[in-house]
């Protein structure tokens, strides 16, 4: 199997070439060689793109691989280098380490993370963790588990607050696991109480609402997971919030919300395809001389 070997400068490698090295300051100029302390999605793009960079060269399923893929790092924090390595071990059983001195000592890690916070949280996973206040953080599981259609992290939210609005999503089906604590969970115009163990689903297709408000007294630790159709946050997502009347529109190339009595009838842009108009910001619309239509009428 093809063995993946980490370098910091190119030295008639007999292999492709993988340039973290070129690649970090473009995705994270602020931290070359570093995670950003707090949110893990700003690791997002520079992990997909060595995911995709790999997919180029090397494969399990490939018999003409190469002997071995060599990655130029820059210099790396400890949290980085951890990072780096779990993301190559997806790749290969073997990573080997040369930037100090040849080894053939096999540094691979299991892609695995602590969900409850305790001392076995690598380097990558203590930088990941966002702290709002003293007892409020988001602990992100991902890309630490791969660079797939799923977003993961755990929430610890204290009491008197919620995990998120009351929302729904068009294109990503949402689950919660509460891990600790208990909350009261608003589902549509429903509400229950949860505790430790309950699995929460929220697929797509309704316009299911949810979310769970600290009501009861105590806070919760809660595991979120997302999955997307395609890799995380490419996929275009309408997200619904009952409770403000807005819609936000998400994803690659979308970035904006809209307040709900804004939208106006599908109905009626069929029946009005063809004519000419422009739609106003409250919804209400005018008469227009656009080419190829003729002005809607006002009656």
């Amino acid at each position: 199997m093809t063995k993946i070997v980490l370098v910091t400068e190119v030295r008639e490698p007999a292999g492709p070439v993988v340039r973290w090295d070129l690649a970090w300051p473009l995705f994270l100029p602020d931290a070359v060689g570093d995670i950003p302390a707090g949110d893990g999605k700003q690791v997002v793009p520079l992990a997909r793109w060595f995911w995709e960079a790999m997919g180029r060269v090397m494969g399990r399923l490939r018999p003409d691989g190469p002997e071995a893929v060599w990655c130029v790092v820059p210099a790396l924090t400890p949290a980085a280098e951890d990072l780096v390595i779990r993301l190559a071990s997806f790749w290969s059983d073997t990573v080997v380490d040369y930037r100090h001195q040849p080894s053939e000592n096999n540094c691979w890690r299991a892609p695995v993370v602590d969900v409850f916070g305790g001392e076995s949280q690598s380097e990558a996973q203590v930088r990941m963790t966002e702290v709002y206040g003293p007892d409020e953080a988001a602990r992100y599981a991902m890309p630490l588990l791969g660079v797939g259609r799923a977003f993961m992290r755990v929430e610890v939210v204290p009491p008197n607050s919620a995990t998120a609005r009351l929302h729904s999503h068009s294109a990503v089906d949402e689950y919660y696991l509460v891990l600790a604590g208990h909350a009261l969970l608003r589902m549509g115009s429903h509400e229950l109480e949860v505790g430790p163990g309950t699995l929460i689903g929220k697929p797509t297709g309704p316009d299911f609402t949810s979310h769970l408000v600290t009501s009861l007294g105590e806070g919760v630790t809660v595991l979120d997971i997302e999955i997307w159709p395609d890799r995380e946050f490419r996929t275009k997502d309408i997200v619904y919030y009952p409770d403000q009347r807005e819609v936000l529109w998400r994803g690659e190339g979308w970035r904006g919300a809209q307040v709900m009595s804004a939208l106006g009838s599908a109905d009626d842009l069929s029946r009005h395809y063809d004519d000419g108009y422009v739609r106003e910001d409250d919804g209400s619309w005018r008469p227009a001389r656009i080419p190829g239509t003729d002005p809607r009428d006002l009656g």
